[in-house]
């Protein structure tokens, strides 16, 4: 079994689009929500920036600045969400 690609530009570009509903950004909302404290904990932040099609972007804050795990911790946003929103395209990348 192949793992799954990476959440990266070129990827998030080349794979199936199933866009992000404007009614569920209320639940993306929510769930950065419901996931920032854990990010807190030590010592980072996590800032929604904007939704557009499957991609949401996060600004990444404090101590997840130039962290090593910080793809970690989009991944475990990334997989929260394709729960929430039952939808296995929808990608997390750091904002710019």
């Amino acid at each position: 079994m192949s793992n799954p690609p990476l959440d990266t530009e070129e990827n998030a570009t080349t794979l199936a689009i199933t866009p992000i509903p404007a009614e569920s950004l209320p639940l993306v909302r929510e769930t950065v929500e419901r996931l920032r404290p854990g990010v807190q904990r030590d010592g980072g932040d996590l800032e929604l920036v904007a939704v557009q099609d499957n991609i949401v972007r996060l600004r990444l804050k404090g101590a997840c600045v130039g962290c090593a795990m910080s793809a970690q911790t989009l991944g475990g946003v990334r997989r929260e969400l394709v729960k929430v929103l039952d939808n296995p395209s929808v990608r997390v990348l750091p904002a710019p």
